[in-house]
């Protein structure tokens, strides 16, 4: 690269000179890249239309198979047993009883875990007063204070029947108070839910009763503290190991993420742990064989013996089944047992055909027909602006945003407009929406017979006369009168190989030959322009071939554009320093005169 010397001599702005002269030498590169982008967006409008096809044609291959539009659906006459059908199984009906249904293992604590909540023996007679007449209880998560009547007399039994009658009136029948112990004079708290007892501060209440002062005492066990004992835990061959400072709680979420398959819960109102499987039938299993004794003694098992669950049985059609669970499928009808059934009574299942199904299929291909055939309308009809190239760098720099994007609109419009491929494939595709299909019943042997025709002509919006509209009474009613010979009006294939090709076509159904077609343009299309996410100079392609050319053509112009420029740099160079050499010839020449 020459050194570049800008008008020091000569006073000129010699960057801007070369600029302005590189303006027009560069006029043939920007022509070619405005050629460039412009095969670009034709490109891209030609994959825009390749990819609805696309999308349209996945909709015409779910339907040109009479195995595609096995639409059912199946209904029982007994809540005891609940049906769907996937849409393949075969219309008929079907008996099913329910002789037991499919349970999982169970494994609980052989008794409570915690210790009873009872006091230490009394004597003949305690004495009660201001000192010692309260306690504070909490019962399934309220906290009441109880107070005594005062008494220096009181009995074992006298002392429980007035605990009673303030628990009564505080709580009504939840908790209570009974006698126990070898001599009937321990007390003990009684209730199906969570009983805690509490000292009331500066009260010796709960001392006097025969409990410990100074802690909370308990009919459950507190799941949030240490269990007290440690060691591994085997459940169905896995371990789980329990330290000493773990809580319940703890040993719970252990278990229950575990890989064991069961689930570990502890029911409050029996004070039990309890052990259930993940699964049901006969494999589902919960077997603590090899867990430590002293967690087997902890937890109240009384062994460590595995216990199973058991298969549901019924009988579908006369036939025995057994099933690990009690949802599963047969023949595409898809069971789900809710109870057993009463003796001799049976389960009636009908599989009738889904006409509503059928109808939403036939409205989901005229909807995804209408949005391909309105984007080829409009590409096709679009107006063509003359004057409207492609913007270069240059040209944008003295733009607003929402200008350029008004600019390039007008320039993208028209770019596939008439264009052959579209326009036979837009032709071909609203020919078959008028065609009838031989082999069929005649009175369903076209679209228009069963309610689907085209739009009427509309000026302004040209491209909406190849779409479609619906009469959904006349639909619904062809689906409910012959639904077999509507699917082989989408469906029908001729099955004689000997005849000839324009025999053939006309014994396809609508979907048969509206597949074919797709696949025929979108293989032209990619011919064209390459397939949607390809890159766009493929030169097997026809517009990418171009795209070559043109990325070749300008990097050759750019080198040329670079050389041209250094040359201006150079010549103004020589001229600055003749200038340079001619003003101190000057100067000298001024200095001798």
């Amino acid at each position: 690269m020459p050194m570049r010397i800008t008008g020091m001599s000569s006073g000129l702005d010699i960057d801007k000179m070369v600029s302005d002269l590189m303006k027009a030498e560069r006029m043939p590169l920007t022509k070619m890249t405005k050629k460039k982008t412009q095969t670009s967006w034709t490109m891209g409008l030609y994959r825009e239309i390749n990819t609805k096809l696309s999308s349209f044609k996945s909709v015409v291959d779910d339907m040109k198979l009479s195995g595609d539009w096995k639409a059912t659906k199946a209904a029982s006459t007994n809540a005891a047993v609940t049906v769907s059908s996937d849409g393949s199984s075969n219309i008929m009906n079907h008996t099913i009883t329910v002789d037991r249904l499919a349970s999982g293992a169970s494994k609980s604590s052989g008794s409570a875990i915690t210790n009873d909540l009872a006091g230490s023996s009394l004597p003949g007679t305690t004495s009660i007063d201001s000192s010692n007449n309260k306690f504070d209880i909490t019962v399934n998560g309220i906290r009441k204070t109880i107070t005594l009547t005062p008494n220096a007399s009181y009995t074992p039994a006298t002392l429980r029947d007035e605990i009673n009658t303030q628990l009564s009136a505080a709580f009504g029948a939840a908790v209570s108070v009974s006698l126990t112990g070898a001599s009937n004079d321990q007390l003990k708290f009684n209730s199906t839910g969570q009983v805690t007892l509490s000292d009331v501060a500066g009260n010796n209440g709960l001392t006097a009763l025969g409990f410990a002062a100074g802690t909370q005492r308990s009919n459950r066990l507190d799941s949030a503290a240490p269990i007290g004992f440690s060691g591994n835990m085997v459940i169905n061959g896995k371990t789980v190991a329990i330290g000493p400072g773990d809580s319940l709680s703890n040993i719970m979420t252990k278990v229950n993420t575990s890989a064991a398959g069961v689930t570990m819960s502890y029911d409050v109102a029996s004070d039990k742990v309890i052990f259930t499987s993940k699964g049901t039938g006969s494999t589902a299993k919960v077997d603590l064989t090899g867990t430590d004794s002293s967690i087997l003694a902890g937890l109240k098992f009384a062994d460590s013996s595995p216990v199973y669950g058991q298969d549901a049985s019924v009988q579908i059609d006369g036939v025995q089944y057994y099933e690990q669970s009690n949802t599963f499928t047969k023949s595409g009808i898809t069971y789900t047992l809710n109870q057993t059934t009463p003796p001799a009574t049976v389960v009636n299942v009908s599989v009738t055909k889904d006409t509503e199904a059928l109808f939403n299929k036939i409205v989901n291909f005229v909807t995804k027909y209408n949005e391909t055939v309105e984007l080829m309308g409009k590409r096709l009809n679009e107006d063509k602006y003359r004057g409207y190239d492609p913007l270069s760098d240059d040209e944008k720099k003295d733009m607003k945003e929402a200008d350029i994007k008004l600019w390039e609109e007008k320039a993208k419009s028209g770019l596939i407009r008439r264009d052959s491929i579209v326009s036979k494939t837009l032709s071909s595709l609203r020919r078959m929406t008028s065609e009838t299909v031989e082999g069929v019943t005649q009175d369903y042997n076209a679209l228009y017979k069963i309610g689907i025709t085209t739009m009427p002509y509309n000026i302004n919006k040209p491209e909406d006369a190849a779409k479609l509209t619906i009469d959904e009474t006349k639909l619904k009613q062809a689906l409910a009168s012959d639904p077999d010979s509507v699917i082989a009006m989408f469906t029908n294939f001729p099955a004689d190989s000997g005849l000839s090709e324009e025999a053939k076509y006309k014994q396809k159904g609508i979907a048969q030959r509206m597949f074919d077609q797709i696949g025929s343009s979108i293989n032209e299309l990619s011919e064209k322009a390459g397939k949607p996410g390809t890159v766009e100079n493929d030169i097997n392609t026809t517009l990418g071939s171009s795209m070559k050319t043109f990325e070749r053509k300008i990097a050759d112009l750019e080198a040329k554009m670079k050389k041209k420029e250094n040359n201006y740099y150079v010549m103004f160079a020589q001229m600055e320093k003749a200038i340079q050499k001619s003003n101190a010839q000057s100067s000298w020449l001024a200095q001798r005169m």
